[in-house]
This record gives C-alpha cells, structure tokens and sequence, in this order.
C-alpha cells in the first residue's frame, strides 16, 4: 500500500494539472480575448491533442469530457447552463466530443506501439548478453553449470533448471529451488518436438537442434512472451553444441598430438637409442666369440661398449629428465649466481666434447650476481654448446656471451654451422622435432632444445633463436634479474614447485 501511495499522488496531481489547464483556457477564450465558438472548439482540441500525446487514455478522455462540459456551458448558448437551445451546436458539440476521445484512442495505440517496440528492444539486448554471457565458457560443463544463473540473473527468473543429456545431470540456479524433478526435465528432453509448454507454474522449453535432443530448460514466469522462451531454448541449445564441438575439437587435436609425439618417440627410439645398443652387442659378442682377439683390439672393442653406453645413457638421461618437466616435478631452487663463473665452468667442464674447437667467452663488466638455480641454468648452457658443437663445422668457433639489460640477464649462444631452415625455426623448441638438415648430420633425440625451453620458463625466463642458412645460429635465453617488475617470477618461484 505504501508502495502505491506516490503513484496515486502522481495520478491525482495529472488530474488537477488538466483541469487548471482547462479552466485557464477557458478563461483566456472569455476574458483576454474572445472568440467564437470554431476557435473555442479547436483550441480545446489542441489541448486535448497535446494532452494524448504526452499521457494515457484516462486522462485524454477525462479532459475532452471536461472541455465538452466548459464548451457547452460558457461558449453555446444559452450561455451559463448546461443545455443548447440551438440542435445544430449538439451536432459542434458532438463532433468536439468524438474528435476528441477518437484522437485520444490513436494516441494511446500509439503509446501501446511504443512501449511494444521498447520491450522487444529490451527482450533482443537481454538474448544478446544472454548469449555473450554463454560464450565465454570453453567447455560443455562450465558452460552447464553457469546458464541456469545468468538466465536468471539476465531475465530475471526467481529461478531456472538445465538438464544436459550428454551429461545426464541437471544444474539449478537456486539448489532450494528444483523447479522440476530430474525425472520429468528428462522426460521434457525426451519430447524434443513438443515446443515450450507451461506447468506447475514454469515454462518448459525442449532444448533440440534438428533432430538431436540436447536436453531441457525450465525457468519461472518472466512475464515474457512464447516466443522469447523459444528464443532462450534456442540459444542455449546452439551454446551446449558449440561447447560440445569444441570438447570433440579439443580431444580429437590431444589425440592426434599424442599419436604425432609417441611416432616421433618411436622414431627416435629406433634411430638413436638402438644404434648404440646395436654396436655394444656387436663388441660384445665379438669379445666373446673370438677369446683370442689380441690386447689393441679388444681395447678397441671395450671402449665401443664405454662409449655407447655412455651416449644411451645420456639419451636415457634426457628422455627422463624431459619426463620430469613435464610432469612438473622440478624444483626451481634460486639462488644468486655468478655468471662469469658458471659459464666458464661449464666451457671447462666440456672441454673433452668440443676437443680443439675455439669458445670465444665475453661477459660484460658490470654483470651482477642473477638469480638462478645453478644447476638447472649449467644444463641449459651444456645443451646449447653442445647443440653448437654439434651442428657446426670443426673447428668453427662458437661465442658465448652475457649482458643484461633493465630488468632481465641474457646469454647467447652462437655458432657458424648452417643454420635452420626459416620454415623449420618455429618448431625447434618442440619435442622430438630435429631439421631434415640436423638428422643427417648428427645423432640426437630432438629432446634437448625442449629441455632447455622447459627449464626457463620454470625460471620464468624464456628462449629465442636468430638464424640464417648458411650463417650460422644464435640461441638467446634470458632470466629475470629480480627486480620486482612485470615478468620476474624468479623470486616467486624459488623453492616452489615449477
């Protein structure tokens, strides 16, 4: 009731409004200037006009009897009474009246044909950030369980219920307020061609695209038309199939990845993890058929079963190690480093790999301590001397160098081998991926650039590469210096679980 007070006040205040209106005309056409009973009967029209434009029928229609009852009683006479002497005034009087109320009806359809337009304005923008809404969900049971609450904050439903046959569950905007059982939204699903249909209070709408059922939407009386609840039905009915396709998308993609890396595994197994295993069986066995060999060969022979198990170790080694990254089961232990020092450690270390090969080293003066774990940032570095090594001449030099700029330490790596191909640059930090140029070069698994790639991100760094056939390659890695700026995660992540 109180509720109702203002607008009752409102309501009352239009009235007085039209009849002071009203009178003042009146007063006007009698007293400042007079005139006769055509332009007393067109002005109150106007007024009746202006009045319809601007309110509702009660109010037009209150006024043109108001005028009619003025006009009759100062302007036909006999002036001063409510009758005409003259039956030709009934018919002035009569047409005034019609004119009147019959402008005040067109008026108001009017009124009704706006305010018609503006509710399905307003109906189109709520299906449009309905279906904005619906869109930001990637998957299909994000998506599920998000539509029940913007449906209803959207549209303002007291509550919703969504059945999703894929799923075979069904999620509810309020849990205190089911709406419907299970068993019935299922049996709604089931009846895809039956349309929206009323019960127990809801609205019921089948969720179908073509012939395919998706399931079943129950909301509460919005007030709205059929139709917008056909439209809502459809919308969500496109949303479930989109987040379904991109679910079918999704893992049809992880699959195909997964056969890509286990054929590229299989490749690498075969080509380089049993080619050492087939020369230490070849020296083995000739170790044991021929007990007579003389002391330099068997010596020979010993050292091919040395070396190779050297390198499937190393090969093994790094499978593990990648497995270990991936999994996540690195710990990134940072702590400041000289970098002088680790690098020159690291070319000493591999002095018996790189053999005569020139290592130019520059480190800049004013190179300060970086946070890093030492022992993860030297296999980075042993990686990438030794890729050099790899795929360069002999004898061609490699340069190591360390600067920094604002906020970030950077290293690189170069050599003068013949570089990558630019079509192949974008994958080299993949898993088992290696040029066509580098497998009939050298052995490999095509696991250590990934391994490097893995372990700097764990620092919250990253990796670039610069190369031009026939001019060599340079590798740039860089680690944040911990500065506390964007980007610097090296701090954060130190003891941490990468």
């Amino acid at each position: 009731m109180e509720k109702d007070t203002p607008r009752v006040i409102k309501i009352l205040l239009r009235y007085a409004v039209l009849t002071a209106a009203a009178l003042l005309l009146t007063a006007l056409l009698r007293k400042v200037a007079p005139s006769n009973t055509t332009t007393v009967a067109l002005s109150f029209l106007v007024l009746v006009l202006v009045t319809a434009s601007r309110w509702r029928l009660g109010y037009s229609v209150y006024l043109s009897v108001l005028c009619a009852l003025l006009y009759n009683y100062y302007f036909l006479p006999p002036v001063g009474r409510l009758t005409i002497a003259d039956p030709q005034n009934w018919v002035a009087l009569g047409a005034f009246l019609c004119c009147s109320v019959l402008v005040s009806h067109l008026a108001e359809r009017e009124h009704q044909h706006a305010e018609t337009a503006e509710g399905r304005r307003k109906e189109v923008e709520r299906l449009y950030e309905f279906s904005q809404q619906m869109l930001l969900q990637p998957d299909l049971r994000g998506l599920a369980r998000v539509t029940p609450s913007v449906a209803a904050a959207v549209f303002g439903f007291r509550a919703v219920a969504l059945y999703v046959r894929e799923e075979d569950a069904a999620y509810y905007s309020d849990p205190r307020n089911e709406l419907l059982p299970l068993v019935d939204l299922k049996l709604a699903a089931s009846q895809a061609d039956g349309g929206v249909s009323a019960r127990d209070g809801c609205f019921v709408i089948p969720l179908a695209l073509g012939m395919k059922s998706l399931g079943a939407l129950a909301a509460t009386d919005g007030g709205y038309s059929p139709q917008i609840y056909e439209a809502i039905g459809s919308l969500v009915a496109i949303a479930l199939e989109r987040a379904a396709a991109v679910e079918r998308s999704s893992r049809l993609q992880a699959s195909r990845e997964s056969e890509r890396l286990r054929t590229a595994l299989l490749d690498s197994v075969t080509h380089d993890l049993r080619t050492p295993l087939t020369a230490i069986r070849a020296a083995a066995t000739t170790l044991v058929s021929q007990p007579d060999l003389p002391q330099l060969e068997r010596g020979e022979l010993a050292a091919v079963v040395d070396e190779e198990s050297a390198r499937l170790d190393r090969l093994i080694g790094q499978a593990v190690e990648m497995a270990q990254l991936d999994a996540a089961a690195v710990q990134i232990h940072a702590r400041p480093q000289d970098v002088r020092e680790l690098i020159e450690t690291t070319v000493e270390e591999m002095r018996p790999l790189l053999q005569d090969r020139p290592i130019e080293v520059e480190v800049a003066e004013n190179l300060s301590r970086a946070p890093m774990d030492r022992e993860l940032v030297h296999r980075v570095l042993r990686h990438l001397i030794e890729n050099a090594a790899k795929y360069s001449p002999q004898g061609s030099p490699i340069a190591v160098s360390a600067g920094k700029d604002e906020y970030r330490l950077l290293v690189t790596v170069a050599d003068r081998g013949p570089g990558i191909e630019p079509r192949e640059q974008p994958f080299v930090f993949d898993k088992y991926f290696r040029g066509k140029k580098q497998r009939s070069q050298a052995v490999g698994t095509g696991m250590g650039l990934a391994i490097v790639k893995a372990i700097l991100e764990a620092h919250g760094g990253g990796i670039e590469l610069t190369s031009q056939p026939g001019k060599g390659t340079r590798f740039t890695f860089w680690l944040p210096l911990g500065t506390g700026r964007p980007g610097d995660r090296a701090s954060r992540n130190s003891g941490l679980v990468s």
